[in-house]
């Protein structure tokens, strides 16, 4: 036996008749259309839009020089990882947990 199967009808309230209106929808109905904007109008819409795309097309920025000096220093074993500075970054990060 399911759960679903101990769940009696909900609300048991039925409708008669049509819905009735409500006073805010005669008038709701009453404004005209909003206007659509043209191409013009929107302009700084349409270059954000273009910067977004030309900005997602660009690879990340990338150290080159700080990649390969961590590559050099984790496969020659001199790469240190030090807790309390790690800790100390995440608190300051996060606020000193105050949030």
């Amino acid at each position: 036996m399911s759960g679903d199967s101990k769940i009696g009808p909900v609300g048991g309230v039925a409708r008669t008749g049509p819905p009735r209106r409500v006073a805010g929808e005669a008038t709701a109905s009453a404004r005209p259309p909003a206007r659509v904007q043209a191409a013009q109008d929107n302009l700084p819409a349409a270059r954000l839009t273009r910067l977004s795309t030309s900005l997602a097309d660009q690879p990340p920025p990338v150290d080159v020089a700080r990649v390969a000096a961590l590559r050099t220093a984790i496969g020659s074993g001199n790469y240190g990882v030090h807790p309390a500075i790690i800790a100390s970054a995440m608190l300051d990060f996060h606020g000193h947990g105050t949030e």
